[in-house]
């Protein structure tokens, strides 16, 4: 195993944030959630950034909506939004004033530390820290408030490579944040994401510095979706693409989750489940708790599968159904009401106790957005066209 060194600060450069207007899509409005949608069109990708007073939106429309050239996307922090370019290296801050209106604030260039400045690759530790990513084991430290770049830095104690496999950080859908740290986890896999190490990594990250305090063996591969339940245990599962080679490939490894107790940083190794052993011997991907010792999980229903599908195209057939867990009885039964969809499925906690979840169409053309609890048939939310899977609740 190839580790890489100590933690390395290159400069420290604060870039000053300017302001200005893109002259897309409203000055000001009023907001509780942004959502990104991307459409896809014969002269190129659009994403729009659209503001909602409330998640009950019935169909909603990208006329006033910011609009972004290229794959845009978004994250944010207490009562800020940032909306990281499409074509460049960019990031954009909207903040809201006391009565919750939200305009543009600034913005920062990571231009001269050769990270992309998109947001699924950034994890927020808190408001004054948050983490840019250039690949998978650096990243630049930057701060949200005062839209100042620190400078990079590299972590310590995670492998770069693992049985010829590279590695991979999870983002957008995988980090937790505690008091003082962040959960960050890492795997390996080939370059077709096909192929994954039995094991992956979580570092725990120091909020203030970005130096890893410790970095966690976790007995699952392609650890790359995280959720936390009521007491502040974080769970830790795999992402669609290490599902479905157990099906075709007895000697691959399985997936499975595994828990960080709330009381302390290290793997519980006693919980460690493989939920297939629930849902008839099936793949599983991206466990997501929701309240009440209940969780979610995609199951790929592998009769489903065209008969002539390639095994490393088969993580994206429409061959997927969301299933609920009881982590009490350790039961699992599907949803049926929501059918069967194509690959990954985005969820949110807002509110505090509730989870929206983003299903696209099997073209992508389409977004619907369903909020799921414990028990009980799913209620539909909003749609909107194109592929939505980036959701910001902007807070109070």
């Amino acid at each position: 195993m190839q580790k890489r060194g100590a933690v390395v600060v290159v400069g420290a450069l604060a870039l000053a944030a300017c302001s200005g207007d893109d002259g897309g899509g409203p000055g000001a409005v009023a907001a509780q959630y942004a959502v990104a949608s991307t459409v896809f069109g014969d002269e190129g990708t659009t994403t729009y950034v659209v503001f909602l007073d409330a998640l009950d939106a019935g169909d909603v429309d990208l006329s006033s909506a910011r609009e972004f050239a290229g794959w845009a996307t978004i994250g944010g922090v207490e009562r800020m939004l940032f909306v990281g370019d499409g074509e460049a290296p960019t990031l954009t801050r909207y903040s809201a004033d006391e009565q919750g209106t939200f305009a543009e604030s600034g913005r920062l260039s990571f231009l001269d530390f050769g990270a992309a400045g998109a947001l699924y690759r950034n994890v927020f530790g808190d408001s004054s820290r948050a983490f840019m990513a250039v690949d998978d084991v650096q990243r630049v430290a930057w701060d949200p408030t005062t839209l100042e770049a620190i400078g990079v830095v590299e972590l310590e104690g995670v492998d770069t490579a693992r049985d010829g496999l590279a590695v991979r950080a999870s983002f957008d859908r995988g980090a937790v944040a505690r008091e003082g740290r962040v959960l960050h986890p890492h795997y390996f896999a080939d370059d077709d994401y096909y192929r994954f190490a039995p094991a992956s990594q979580i570092a725990v990250i120091d909020t203030a510095t970005g130096e890893a305090r410790e970095v966690l063996e976790a007995p699952c591969p392609g650890l790359d979706v995280a959720s936390v339940d009521e007491a502040g245990n974080a769970y830790f599962s795999n992402w669609v693409f290490s599902a479905p080679a157990p099906h075709f490939d007895e000697s691959a490894p399985r997936p499975c989750v595994v828990r960080v107790p709330a009381d302390r940083d290290a793997v519980d190794t006693t919980w460690t489940r493989d939920l297939s052993t629930l849902v008839g011997d099936r793949p599983t991907a991206a466990f997501r708790y929701l309240a009440d010792g209940v969780a979610l999980v995609a199951v790929l229903h592998t009769e489903e599968l065209p008969a002539d599908v390639v095994p490393g195209q088969a993580a994206l057939a429409t061959a997927w159904r969301l299933w609920r867990v009881d982590t009490t009885s350790w039961t699992a039964a599907p949803i049926d009401e929501l059918g069967l969809f194509s690959g990954g499925y985005y969820a949110f906690r807002v509110g505090g106790d509730r989870t929206i979840v983003l299903l696209p169409t099997n073209d992508y053309g389409s977004t619907s957005a369903y909020e799921i609890g414990a028990e009980g048939a799913p209620t539909l939310r909003f749609t909107i066209p194109g592929w939505a899977y980036q959701l910001v609740e902007l807070g109070e």
